[in-house]
Formats: structure tokens, sequence, C-alpha cells
């Protein structure tokens, strides 16, 4: 699975193997900062790409362990509870392993078409490449994509041809042979139609291509998201089953639900970007220099009806930008003796954009660098102040009276 940020967007491929979000949104609501992938303790490096692994992913390889002892112990009757315990250690390994390498495919691919991928992380049965940007186009989104199953498709038949080398029954045949299984399963699981598998992206991808409207891609793969995990729920309760096998179908089946409702609300955001620029949402700013009281800043803001104010030094150019939230939390009465440059944010790396700035690029500038207020410049001369919630008000009113009522 891969993750995407292009408007810094977090795209997930795979399933058991990958999962995640579609392309252009982060997990979150649009200009919080959320969707930062669960934090893991780093392996290595791949071409300078970071590999982390989260606690979660080692108590599932000790799962898979577990459920692989019956399985070794009835096709390995003589062997002993240490060979039993080793070789579904061995298993559990190989398939992390085999976890890795499909996110790897993903990785390589991506670093070859010249994204730039941020790291790699297994959590659990899932794994996450994150990247950036986003594919322009869907020939990129399917290559990017299916490199990852393919990487599986090629581990299943190497363990068919180490078979015709050594036995079946024997102590490495069954370490193959399970490895082999379990590849093709993420092969073909995660080629299943809907998002948030590589299969979904590959009808984005398709779909993106036949008609040339990618969200109509994405509203694709979403309802295909839909439709996977009611089959595994039809399919759980026509092989019955029972025990943890049975939950974690159903697990599954819930996890890819949601995931595909989150894909197509986010289709469902990503096409109200079209048109929106920063320019277009800039707030009338009150320049004002530092040492003036919160309270008479205030004052003149509202008297020329100006609703963000910007510090500036003493060339006039702007330095800082009054916090809206750190004045909704200032009491009225200490606003007099608090300072306008005390309640403002440094203009940071990133918190300047172009008036220009629109569309899927607004909104990875804004995830890019979280930030309550941005200053919007035009021709290098500012112009005003974006606040985040108007970004947000605009892509998902809801959000935004959240945003608001938690100030």
């Amino acid at each position: 699975m891969t993750d995407q940020r292009s408007q810094a967007s977090s795209d997930a491929h795979g399933g058991p193997g990958g999962s995640g979000q579609p392309p252009g949104q982060r997990p979150g609501q649009p200009g919080q900062p959320g969707g930062e992938r669960p934090a893991g303790m780093t392996l290595g490096r791949v071409r300078g790409v970071p590999i982390l692994v989260s606690p979660f992913a080692l108590v599932f390889a000790v799962l898979v362990a577990y459920l692989m002892s019956d399985s070794i112990r009835d096709r390995l009757p003589d062997a002993s509870d240490g060979q039993v315990l080793g070789l579904a250690a061995a298993i559990s390994v190989g398939f992390l392993a085999s976890l890795l390498a499909h996110e790897l495919g993903h990785a390589l691919v991506a670093l070859r078409l010249g994204h730039t991928v941020r790291s790699v992380t297994l959590h659990g049965f899932a794994g996450f490449t994150e990247f950036e940007p986003e594919p322009r186009s869907a020939g990129r989104m399917f290559l990017i994509t299916f490199s990852g199953p393919a990487v599986n498709g090629i581990l299943a038949g190497a363990c068919e041809l180490g078979l015709l080398a050594v036995s079946g029954d024997s102590h490495l045949g069954v370490v193959l042979r399970d490895l082999g299984l379990l590849n093709l399963t993420l092969f073909v699981f995660n080629l299943a139609p809907g998002l948030p598998l590589d299969g979904g992206r590959i009808v984005v991808a398709a779909v993106w291509a036949a008609t040339g409207d990618q969200l109509r891609g994405l509203r694709a793969g979403a309802y295909g998201g839909f439709v996977v995990a009611g089959a595994l729920v039809v399919w759980g309760s026509m092989v019955g089953g029972e025990g943890i096998g049975l939950f974690y179908t159903y697990a599954l089946a819930g996890f890819l639900a949601f995931a595909a409702y989150q894909s197509l609300r986010a289709a469902q955001l990503r096409g109200r970007l079209p048109g929106l620029s920063a320019g277009r949402l800039v707030r009338r700013t009150l320049p004002v220099e530092g040492a003036v009281p919160l309270a008479e800043a205030l004052r003149r803001a509202q008297e020329v009806g100006a609703t963000a104010v910007a510090v500036i030094g003493r060339d006039g150019a702007p330095q800082k930008i009054m916090n809206g939230s750190a004045v909704d939390a200032l009491p009225e009465h200490r606003r007099p003796w608090m300072s306008v440059d005390e309640v403002s944010r440094e203009i940071g790396p990133g918190m300047v954009f172009d008036a220009d700035l629109e569309g899927g690029d607004l909104l990875a500038a804004v995830q890019q660098v979280p930030a309550s207020e941005y200053l919007v410049t035009q021709g290098g001369r500012p112009v005003g102040v974006l606040a985040m919630v108007d970004l947000v008000a605009r892509l998902d009113p809801a959000a935004a009276a959240r945003m608001v009522a938690h100030r």
C-alpha cells in the first residue's frame, strides 16, 4: 500500500499488506495535522528511505506464529515442540518480510518515477509507503500501485520453484509452502477491486484513464470497497469457522467498509477543490506593531472591517500573524494588558502562500505545514491572511463548526 502526499495526500495501497486513504487526502479533517502514521522503531534505510516497524507489527507476528503452529504440528507429527515453534517463528518473520517487500515495491517504483518517498512503515497486518507528490497520471498511479502486489506474486512463484528442489514434507518445504500461500493471498486480496486496497487504486487508474476524470475513478474505487467488504462478510458467513479466524474476517470487513467510506468522503471533498484559491479566501488584515495592546489592535481591526491582524516590523513587512484561537482563549479583561506580539505566531517556512495557489496544491501546502493562519502575497506583496477555518468551511462546513467549537 502506498501513502501519497501530493496535496499531502496519504494513499495507502494494500490490505493485509496494505490499507489506507484515497489519493489527495490525508486521514483526519482537512487542514488538521492528523494522518501521521504510527511511530515505530527504525530498522534501517533502503535508498535513503527509513524503514519503520510499529510495536503492533511484532504483536501481529506472534499471532501469526500462534495460528500457524497447529497446522505445522498436523503436517509434521514427529517434530518437537521446539521445532514447531521455530518453524512458526520463521513463517511469521517471513510473512512480515513479505509485507515489507510489498511496500518496497511501491517505494522503489515511486522513487524511479521521481517521487520523494518519506517512509515505509509496517503496522500489524498492514503496511504504508508514504510519498509525494501524488501521481499526475493514471499510468503512473497504476505502475506504483501494481508494483506492490507484483512483488508478492513473484515471491509466491519463487516459493513454488523452491518446492521443486525440496520435499514438501520437510521442515524447509513446510516453510516454503506456507510462505508461498501467504504471498499468493497477499497478491490476490490486494488486487480486490475496492479502496483502500491496491485493486481499488487500480480501479481508480482505469476509470481515470478511460474517462479523464480522476474524481469519477475515486468514487468507483470507494464503491468497490463497500462491495469487497460485503463479499468478505458473505464469505465468512458461508465458510463458517470459529474463534479468532472468523473474528478477523469480520473485523477486516469492517475496516475495509470504514476505509471505503473515508475514501468516498475524501472524493466528495476533493470535488470542491477546483477554483478554490488562497486569494479568494484571504481575510482583510490590519497591520500593527507588535507592542500594540491586543485590545487596541482588535478595536482598530473592527473599525476598518479587518478580521485578521499581522504584526509588522520597522520596515512594514509582516513578521507574525495573530493566532485567532489564542485570542479566543484569552479572557477579555486580560486583553488590554497583552500585546499583539504575545498572541501571534512567527511566519515560518511554508506559511506564506501566493494568492494564485489553488485546488490540490493549496490543500497540500496547508497539510505540509499545519497552522491556524497563513500570510497570502501577490507579486511578492502581502495582501492578507488565510485562516485555516475558512478553508475547512469551504470543504467541510461540519468540520469547520467543530474547529470553532473547540477554540
